[in-house]
């Protein structure tokens, strides 16, 4: 096994974290880091432009094209789990809405033994990042008359999703500049890349943490990696951070000898610690999408994104950087309290005036558009009580880990799913959006009883894209990472991704992760000084 020499730090995995990191951790030449990601470079111009999400979560090159375990709250159907794979991560194919998520999620945070991540703890980390979020350049008349229906639902309009609050109806805010998406990797690794204290390592699968016992106990000393066909091992003389997001970062951890006993015995993977809450309390949203068709002359995208409509909006997108092809995964949405007596919002809608095939994509396929004019209100819970798992199915590091969701397995996230397409009901009703609607197709009006509109939600929901919560991070001895993000029982190795959160936030999670590596890299720096 070649051994590459010694890093300052090691990290692993070039995600929305992985790539603060990179940059931080770098920063004034003092440190020597190493940065490995399993995927490549991602410079695809689909990656750049905002809409080529639609096609790169489904490129092999770009995507790992996970499914989930049979999920036994859908009936047995397996969803797919598209995570980012090359520089940038999953900021190369996420929707590109900007959300912090409300004050309260940290508040919460912190009171569950995450000391030293409230709001007031974490705003100005979100402050520091250099993310490009911008204000929707694309508008249109369908998106406000949906904004408007919500307001006269009795969720008002708001200007910002960001301020901890989140309440109301509006335009998300996208990471988006100049008619472009801009990756963690654009953002914090592309102008840096060349930092003679920087090694960026792509094509590089990380099989293992090696671990070194002494006399002040076990201690993570590097990574063990497979490039080229040749394995070869990176040494840290500081610290290792994981930063391979919800699904990699506990594999890799169980494939060292961190995790279950049970589990590592039965793949014949020597304990270095038992840890059963590796892997645990894995959480993510489930969007339900519902559609509509609208009126004859109504807005919509079905016509500017197929076809001739196709086809002249991608000239107008190389000409100018403008039009349909720069929209994120929704222009418009809302943070809704599914009761007005609560004090917080509980269900977040994601809308946009396009409809497409839901047979295909609940299935795991590239749906095609719908013939027809459409508009999509999709609810999610976004503090669903579901809990998941991920383990290991192999000692084979690109062998998929195991991953089940459980999503609506809690009686609670059941409710609040209907109670939220109830509202969705209500919102396409309401004028002036209800006068653009011609009828409902999905679920359609036969659908009227909660066991109906729950069995539609089974079918046909998908991931909202955010696993978190697999390394839970606490003060307590069952917490996986400390609040500083140092993995318990062992030293020199951290986590900082998606994983740790204790519970989901509330909304779209990129700038959540930005801002844990953000936090992440003035810990290391603060403990190497």
């Amino acid at each position: 096994m070649r051994d590459t020499g010694d890093f300052d730090f090691v990290i692993v995995g070039a995600g929305s974290a992985g790539c603060v990191l990179a940059n931080r951790l770098s920063a004034g030449g003092r440190h020597h880091v190493a940065l490995l990601e399993a995927g490549g470079n991602a410079a695809s111009f689909f990656v750049r432009m905002p809409i080529g999400y639609g096609k790169i979560a489904f490129e092999p090159g770009l995507s790992w094209h996970y499914f989930s375990a049979p999920e036994l709250g859908l009936d047995g159907r397996r969803v797919l789990l598209p995570r980012g794979k090359g520089l940038g991560g999953s900021s190369n194919i996420n929707g590109l809405i900007y959300i912090r998520g409300q004050a309260a999620d940290y508040e919460d945070w912190a009171a569950a033994g995450a000391t030293g991540w409230s709001w007031s703890d974490v705003l100005p980390w979100f402050l520091q990042s250099e993310l490009r979020v911008q204000k929707a350049t694309e508008k249109d008349s369908t998106n406000d008359a949906v904004i408007a229906a919500f307001a006269a639902t009795g969720t008002p309009v708001t200007d910002s999703f960001n301020d901890g609050s989140q309440w109301g109806s509006g335009y998300y805010d996208a990471i988006i500049d100049g008619g472009e998406r801009w990756s963690a990797a654009r953002v914090f690794l592309q102008p840096i890349k060349d930092r003679d204290n920087l090694k960026i390592l792509t094509a590089t699968v990380a099989r293992r943490i090696v671990f070194a016992r002494g006399d002040a106990g076990v201690r993570a000393s590097g990574i063990e990696y497979d490039f080229g066909g040749e394995r070869t091992v990176l040494r840290a003389r500081r610290e290792i951070i994981l930063a391979a997001g919800a699904y990699h970062s506990p594999q890799l951890l169980q494939l060292s000898g961190v995790g279950g006993a049970q589990l590592l015995g039965e793949h014949g993977i020597s304990v270095v610690l038992d840890r059963p809450a590796v892997g645990a309390n894995l959480q993510d949203h489930y969007v339900v999408p519902m559609g509509f068709r609208v009126k004859p002359g109504v807005f919509s995208y079905n016509g500017e994104l197929a076809g001739w409509g196709l086809m002249r909006n991608f000239w107008r997108y190389l000409l100018q950087r403008s039009g349909p092809l720069t929209i994120p995964a929704a222009q418009s949405g809302a943070f809704v309290r599914s009761d007005p007596a609560q004090q917080r919002p509980d269900l977040q809608y994601h809308c946009l005036p396009v409809t497409g095939d839901l047979e295909i994509a609940a299935k795991g396929g590239k749906g095609a558009l719908s013939q027809y004019p459409g508009l999509t209100i999709a609810p999610c819970v976004m503090r669903p009580t579901s809990r998941g798992e991920v383990a290991i199915a192999s000692t084979d590091p690109l062998a998929p880990p195991q991953i089940a969701h459980r999503y609506l397995l809690a009686e609670a996230d059941q409710k609040l799913t209907v109670r939220g397409m109830r509202i969705a009901r209500d919102v396409a009703a309401a004028l002036p959006l209800g006068s653009l609607i011609e009828v409902e197709i999905n679920p359609g009006e036969l659908a009227q009883s909660d066991a109906e509109l729950l069995d539609f939600a089974r079918k046909f929901g998908s991931t909202g894209y955010h696993p978190v919560g697999s390394c839970r991070m606490g003060s307590d001895p069952d917490a996986v990472v400390d609040p500083q993000l140092r993995v318990q029982g062992v030293t020199g190795l951290r986590i900082a991704d998606a994983s740790v959160m204790p519970t989901l936030i509330s909304g779209n999670t990129h700038a959540a992760c930005v801002m844990i590596g953000e936090r992440a890299a003035d810990f290391l720096l603060r403990a190497a000084q």
